[in-house]
């Protein structure tokens, strides 16, 4: 991984990492039709997930981060978790209102 983007994507608070991760996932529910940028968009979601789960100071809401990644992943994959792309979206959209 770059550690250019690591060293930018810590220095961000949890909120500023949270609100880029939904706004991934906003753009990659747009394409839910094409399914190269949805992958695209979702990849880069959970790489910043995973970031945002490596960075020290968010330890203490590593259990919500790993659910969230793992709602990520059942909704570009299975679908087990009938979580809805609006769902997601929402969860995403609440962090902005804590700038």
């Amino acid at each position: 991984m770059d550690s250019v983007l690591r060293e930018r994507w810590f220095a961000l608070s949890f909120v500023q990492q949270m609100i880029n991760i939904g706004n991934e996932v906003k753009r990659g529910l747009k394409y839910d039709l094409d399914t190269d940028k949805k992958a695209m968009f979702f990849e880069k979601a959970l790489q910043y997930t995973q970031l945002t789960m490596e960075d020290c100071k968010n330890a203490h809401v590593l259990p919500e981060l790993l659910i969230s990644k793992e709602v990520l992943e059942d909704y570009f994959g299975e679908h087990n978790l009938a979580c809805s792309g609006e769902q997601i979206s929402r969860y995403y959209q609440a962090y902005q209102y804590l700038l």
